[in-house]
């Protein structure tokens, strides 16, 4: 009885201390639309204005290199159109803004919103959106009973879900979060079923980049990985919307098992030629143009181009970078990495692109209290002075504190501290959301 008596009186203290708290510290504004973090939105997004002052295939046309082509042969007219469309668009002064996960996952939902927080604060999807293989496997997308009892697939859902944002003119990017597969091997023989999911590529054990090369043990569990990324791509081209594909991504750093700690410049390479010929070889994916994405920032051509598979077996020449101090170092960087890639890419005929940025202090954008409100801006003159044709921020994710990269709304009028500095980024001249994109496809033929 005493224990009892004790554990109610420490309830009862703790309630008490609550009860003098100010009701400011109890609001919880990732599920509270009237929390006070929380802004009207007094600046509009002009639609109209976006559209007349997007360039046109035909005023890009001056600046579109006929001779460029993607590094698979073989590539559609819709993948040599949007290659040549990015490299036209860096030329001209333009930066498309792209957003990961931007069609299917949000920071908040407000009544009477739509599937994207950036569609909800500009009134149009991301000009890129992003998503990754993490949806193919149930990781950052969940079915509906409904669709489970009906046979419906994560993949099936994934083409619905991006054909649809292409249509509303969105580029798509795919990127690969893999699981280890020795722990997916492993658990096969457990259960009897190779399961793909969960979320593992931070776990460096098993020498994995190397079994999973032809002749290794693996090789056949990551073909299986393969197979369900090419049936996404191949559906994809057959409604001739291309992809750029990002595999192997951050691969100098030392938090995923294919990074530079963890697996050899020789199995690297290997493994960046074997995927991308079976994919383009043996599944026969034709839509895909493939982007190598280092993460920065770097001092040198050299530090950059380490264990590039080379100009064969890659198109774009990306960089991840985030703002993880919010001070002006950040920009210096940016500027100085996008100068040397420009150089590099400027030698092996490709293009660039910022492939991952956003502000990381605390894990990501904060619901109020950043630095630098004008961030995305800013971002966007660095990458136009460099032609950087878009840059592409992480992904929001639902109501979760520091895991959201982009601004949102939580009411018709109400949002995140930074809507109307970028309903003002959305607004000017030289940048281009889902709805500024032109009809690329035209440009491959």
């Amino acid at each position: 009885m005493k224990s009892m008596k004790k554990k109610y009186l420490r309830i009862a203290a703790a309630c008490a201390c609550l009860s003098l708290m100010p009701a400011a510290a109890l609001a919880n504004p990732v599920t509270d639309a009237n929390d006070p973090a929380y802004v009207e939105r007094t600046v509009q997004p002009d639609a109209a204005k976006a559209k007349a002052e997007a360039p046109t295939i035909r005023q890009l046309a001056p600046l579109v290199n006929k001779s460029l082509v993607p590094s698979d042969k073989k590539a559609d007219s819709a993948a040599v159109g949007l290659y040549r469309y990015l490299d036209a668009v860096g030329k001209s002064g333009y930066v498309i803004y792209g957003h990961e996960n931007d069609a299917h996952h949000k920071m908040f939902r407000p009544e009477g919103g739509s599937e994207s927080d950036t569609k909800d604060v500009t009134g149009s999807l991301a000009g890129v959106t992003g998503f990754d293989a993490l949806s193919f496997t149930g990781d950052e997308l969940r079915l509906t009973d409904v669709e489970a009892k009906m046979g419906v697939t994560c993949v099936d859902r994934m083409v619905d879900i991006t054909t649809k944002a292409a249509k509303e003119g969105t580029i798509l990017t795919l990127s690969m979060h893999m699981p280890n597969f020795d722990l997916v091997a492993k658990k096969a023989k457990v259960t009897g079923k190779v399961d793909y999911s969960g979320y593992s590529p931070n776990i460096m054990e098993g020498n994995v980049a190397h079994r999973i090369l032809p002749g290794g043990d693996l090789n056949k569990i990551y073909n299986g990985y393969l197979d369900m990324v090419a049936d996404y791509g191949l559906r994809m081209q057959n409604q001739n919307i291309p992809v750029i594909f990002r595999p192997l991504h951050e691969h100098n750093g030392y938090w995923f098992w294919w990074g530079a700690k963890n697996t050899s410049a020789k199995d690297f390479q290997q493994l960046w030629e074997y995927t991308v010929t079976y994919l383009r070889d043996t599944k026969g994916v034709h839509n895909f143009l493939y982007a190598y994405s280092t993460n920065g920032p770097f001092t040198s051509e050299e530090n950059y181009l380490d264990r590039y598979p080379g100009e064969q077996w890659v198109d774009i020449m990306g960089i991840d970078i985030y703002d993880d101090n919010q001070t002006r170092e950040y920009f210096t960087n940016l500027d100085a990495s996008l100068g040397i890639m420009q150089q590099a890419a400027a030698k092996h005929g490709k293009i660039i692109a910022l492939t991952e940025a956003g502000v990381r202090q605390g894990g990501s954008l904060a619901v109020s209290g950043n630095t630098d409100k004008k961030w995305f801006s800013e971002v966007a003159a660095i990458a136009e002075r460099h032609h950087v044709p878009y840059f592409m921020t992480w992904s929001n994710f639902e109501k979760l504190p520091h895991n959201f990269f982009a601004p949102y709304m939580v009411s018709k009028t109400r949002g995140h501290e930074m809507i109307n500095d970028f309903v003002k980024f959305y607004n000017e001249k030289g940048t281009l959301f889902a709805d500024g994109i032109a009809d690329y496809r035209a440009l491959g033929k």
